[in-house]
């Protein structure tokens, strides 16, 4: 009897250390909402989140590497386990400003949503008979994070704000003191 009381105690005091000690998880970082590429990281993008990613830990970022101020370099989306890949602490130069932009209802290709990529060119209209410009490609698959096109089928201008790499916002602003900004979708 001594024996098989013992032996029950051991089963459940074997089963007790192994539950305790088979719950390793760590806390990682994970998006709270959706942050474009060239984001920079600020309080509130983030939360910690308790997880057993067990052989595939070691390609997100755990607690003690605190992404604070890095740059994101890809899209992600709310509740997306941040990646160690997904964010660069030499990409300062990648960061992005919203740049609004008002663009008239006929020089904005339809179907423009927000997240599509779109091509800006600068067209320079001819005047007094002027010899005609080309267009000038001022910025290649540029990410829209806002679009207010309901206007658009009234014949006035719209109103959208894209992700612009900080180095080129002023290309694009440049580009607006003279002639006409035409937003083309890419990859259509």
């Amino acid at each position: 009897m001594p024996l098989a009381i013992s032996l029950i105690a051991a089963s459940f005091i074997s089963a007790f250390f192994l539950a305790v000690f088979s719950q390793s998880t760590t806390q990682y970082w994970v998006a709270t909402n959706d942050l474009q590429s060239g984001h920079q990281i600020s309080t509130g993008d983030l939360s910690l989140v308790d997880m057993d990613l067990a052989a595939s830990s070691r390609i997100y970022l755990p607690k003690d590497l605190d992404p604070l101020g890095q740059v994101v370099i890809k899209n992600i989306v709310a509740g997306e386990v941040m990646s160690v890949n997904s964010v660069s602490t030499t990409a300062k130069t990648m960061a992005s400003s919203a740049v609004p932009l008002s663009i008239r209802s006929v020089d904005l290709a339809a179907g423009i949503y927000v997240g599509a990529l779109v091509d800006i060119y600068w067209v320079i209209d001819s005047l007094n008979g002027e010899a005609p410009q080309e267009p000038v490609l001022i910025l290649g698959s540029v990410p829209i994070i806002s679009a207010d096109v309901k206007n658009k089928n009234f014949g006035t201008d719209a109103a959208i704000t894209v992700s612009v790499e900080q180095t080129q916002v002023l290309r694009l602003l440049s580009a607006t003191t003279m002639g006409r900004l035409v937003v083309i979708s890419s990859n259509v």
